[in-house]
């Protein structure tokens, strides 16, 4: 059965697939947004007439305007002047120091700038951690739970050990990455994927003749790696951990290739690791990736809006191509984000 597919903008604004046409009819906007919900796999769905459809956010789909605490509960109102009830204990603050939470019914919203401005002017008090509203003390802690463990090469060992088929291992190339390369004409490049894994996605750029380094933190994916591609001459398997390679690979790559390592690693170095894209690649070099774009606090995989990922790359990074990829594996069927992009001078 094909997806029904609904797009929510930065603006909270409501358009069918194609990107080209609004929904303006208030009446259905209130019904898709009272129905938004973050599933148990981090998906976000919204029903409509007995048909489900997956939601892509640019944000948070729920934009908030006005918050208020009435009988001990915290009522709000997003766009659109469609009412919830937030729950109490979901709320957070993002890296842009914006309050976000999660409503009784599970769909996600965060607060306007007006909104958080006239939150403070009205809140009995606020701290670093929470704000008092009419009586009523929220807390709001970081958005992403830490996990120092990934930084531990044994912790990703022993997933490989546990698991023997990690989670994040397809068994093949990413979909996004096997229709692209037939599409992209690069000549022959010197590729460099990060976080390789078994090398799927390193192979699949090595047979298409480039010649490609594939880096990885786990001795026991680099070893799988080397056993299942030792034919191809022109992939090479390094075992490091990323963010100490050597300065003689500055400015050495011309495509780097992410996928499923920019969610795995704690989220305060996810800027480290974009200066070490640019570190790596040459003036003219680019970044194509595959992100996780899923309300998903805790990791690994950790998730991102595009928001997010828009506002930290765009300093570094050119936009060639921004768009969500809706032939994914069920599993991740509309969670991912296909970018490429050209390094800034």
């Amino acid at each position: 059965m094909s997806e029904h597919f609904l797009i929510i903008d930065e603006h909270g604004d409501l358009f069918s697939p194609n990107a080209d046409t609004k929904v303006t009819s208030p009446e259905i906007i209130q019904t898709y947004l009272k129905n938004i919900r973050l599933t148990d796999s981090y998906s976000l769905e919204t029903t409509f007439e007995d048909e489900t459809y997956l939601v892509e956010a640019f944000d948070h789909p729920l934009l908030v305007e006005k918050i208020e605490v009435h009988q001990e509960k915290i009522l709000i109102q997003a766009q659109y002047q469609v009412l919830f009830e937030a729950d109490p204990e979901k709320f957070s603050v993002d890296f842009e120091d914006r309050f976000c939470g999660l409503t009784t019914s599970g769909a996600p919203f965060r607060l306007t700038e007006k909104a958080q401005e006239k939150l403070f002017e009205n809140c009995d008090e606020y701290d670093d951690d929470s704000f008092t509203l009419n009586g009523l003390k929220i807390q709001t802690p970081n958005y992403y739970f830490e996990n120092k463990d990934i930084q531990k090469a044994d912790y990703w060992q022993n997933v490989y050990h546990t698991e023997g088929k990690p989670g994040w291992d397809l068994q093949q190339p990413a979909e996004a990455f096997k229709d692209m390369i037939q599409r992209i004409k690069f000549p022959k490049c010197r590729v460099l994927v990060l976080g390789c894994g078994e090398g799927h996605d390193a192979a699949l750029f090595a047979e298409a003749g480039h010649l490609v380094t594939a880096v990885d933190f786990s001795a026991e994916g680099i070893k799988r790696g080397k056993e299942k591609y030792k034919h191809l001459n022109n992939l090479t398997f390094v075992q490091e951990n990323i963010f100490n390679l050597p300065q003689d690979w500055n400015f050495s790559f011309d495509v780097i290739i992410e996928h499923t390592f920019f969610c795995a690693i704690p989220t305060d170095q996810r800027k480290n690791l974009i200066t070490v894209w640019r570190r790596l690649l040459h003036e003219e070099g680019q970044l194509m990736g595959v992100f996780f774009t899923m309300l998903k606090r805790a990791g690994p995989p950790y998730g991102a809006t595009e928001f997010e990922l828009r506002k930290i790359l765009s300093p570094y990074f050119q936009f060639l191509f921004w768009g969500r990829w809706r032939q994914s594996l069920p599993r991740r069927q509309g969670k991912e984000l296909f970018v490429l992009a050209k390094k800034r001078k």
